[in-house]
């Protein structure tokens, strides 16, 4: 993705769908003919940058959306709305001076990437994401049960679903690397190669859709919801960072005996584990969020890093081969959800990491304890970090970071403003299982 003759293809009668992602991460489309391609590529199309959440207010409306060519992909001709071919492409958004919009998560992130490469021998932040979901049925929607045994099922009636999925988003050139149902019943997860941060969330914007669809037709939906089901998994988007130039993985040093992370490495995630209270707002937007990362249950909310420790909110994954360690070492950041703005999430991971470069800040060191057996007072005694408990306290963290805020420029003010419409919006609408509680109280 993308391989694709851009001057041979704009000649055929074909569909455009050309799509962008407002600061929310809504993924918009506006429809097109393929003749435009070119000219979207180059000069761009002007549109009303008012009715895209966060981008412009509607006394100062008009933006420039840019294609980005190796965005360009087919939609297979069976989930294409007509009989003709249908091609879609993301775009940049640009003011109206074709400058990078400043309220553009995509550009923005674009920028810290090259903020990160001058900074750190020119490197690029690379990212791997494994988007969890559950299906639901268009009939009865989001309904109760209590499964929680379906974790690599192949006897899982869906499996055929997920498979379509995954062989579908091998035709529009992702490079799948597995598919399986999850631990909860229905749920399940689709992971394709690691790329560019700015690809990656790229990919997460198409495999969102293209899941849609194609449950669609076979009488079901997905939703992405990270707590759907109280008594099921929540569903999460563990997000594996790397740092790299043209050569070399800089995360990795032969001589270190931190693991073989370089010191700049640990620098940067330290400095994302610093900032991740304030990052959990861009990571974990929706008031239901928060009913993931609960403390005790199997989401990582408290502050650390450890070597194959899935109960920390950063993890080290084992590599099979060590021969390939130079290349694969990563740190997995668990507490994402599939909720996120990913552009917004990946800028805000870059910005939250050059700080911790810039500062130099103290690596914390890792932990092999399990962390989900402490109680809340063992958590406070060990002086460890717990993630927000609900969004109101992670808008807050956020809302005063000073440094984040720095580094995303109005992005940060203007995101911040869309977490308040959240709260306001869900916070009059109380939990069902609160009022069955105390109802009769």
């Amino acid at each position: 993705m993308s391989n694709i003759d851009m001057q041979k293809v704009s000649k055929k009668d074909a569909v455009l769908k050309i799509m962008v992602t407002d600061l929310a991460g809504g993924f918009k489309e506006i429809i097109s003919h393929i003749s435009s391609l070119n000219e979207i590529c180059s000069t761009g199309m002007a549109y009303d940058g008012s009715s895209f959440s966060g981008i412009n207010s509607i006394d100062n409306s008009d933006a420039i959306l840019i294609g980005v060519p190796e965005t360009l992909v087919r939609v297979p001709n069976r989930l294409a709305d007509t009989d003709k071919e249908e091609y879609m492409i993301i775009c940049n958004i640009c003011t109206t001076d074709h400058k990078p919009h400043p309220n553009c998560a995509r550009s923005q992130l674009i920028r810290l990437q090259k903020e990160l490469a001058k900074v750190w021998n020119g490197g690029n932040m690379y990212m791997g994401s494994e988007p969890e979901a559950y299906f639901i049925s268009q009939e009865k929607g989001i309904s109760g049960g209590d499964g929680n045994s379906n974790y690599f099922n192949p006897k899982d009636p869906k499996t055929f679903i997920i498979t379509e999925i995954a062989n579908t988003l091998s035709e529009m050139g992702f490079h799948l690397e597995r598919a399986h149902t999850e631990v909860g019943d229905d749920q399940f997860e689709v992971n394709w190669e690691y790329d560019r941060a700015e690809r990656t969330a790229d990919k997460i914007q198409y495999y969102k859709l293209i899941a849609h669809k194609i449950a669609r037709e076979y009488g079901y939906d997905v939703t992405f919801l990270p707590k759907p089901y109280a008594g099921r998994n929540g569903s999460g988007m563990h997000c594996h960072l790397s740092v790299a130039n043209d050569k070399e993985n800089l995360f990795y040093d032969a001589k270190s005996t931190d693991m073989n992370f370089s010191k700049q490495a640990l620098q940067f995630l330290t400095g994302i584990l610093s900032h991740s209270r304030s990052l959990a707002a861009i990571a974990n937007p929706t008031e239901v969020s928060y009913s993931r990362l609960v403390p005790g249950f199997e989401a990582p909310c408290i502050v650390a890093i450890g070597s194959c420790n899935r109960t920390a909110a950063c993890r080290v994954p084992a590599i099979a081969d060590k021969n390939l360690r130079k290349k694969a070492i990563r740190a997995e950041i668990r507490y994402p959800d599939p909720m996120t703005n990913p552009y917004l999430l990946a800028a805000g991971f870059i910005a939250a990491g050059l700080n911790g470069i810039e500062k130099k800040i103290k690596f914390i060191g890792f932990t092999s304890e399990n962390l989900y057996k402490l109680s809340l007072k063992e958590i406070e005694k060990k002086n460890f970090t717990l993630l927000p408990r609900n969004l109101w306290e992670a808008y807050k963290e956020y809302a005063n970071d000073k440094e984040l805020a720095k580094k995303l420029g109005s992005a940060h003010e203007i995101f911040g403003e869309i977490l308040l419409e959240e709260i306001d919006e869900c916070q009059p609408h109380a939990n069902p299982h609160s009022i069955k509680k105390h109802y009769f109280a």
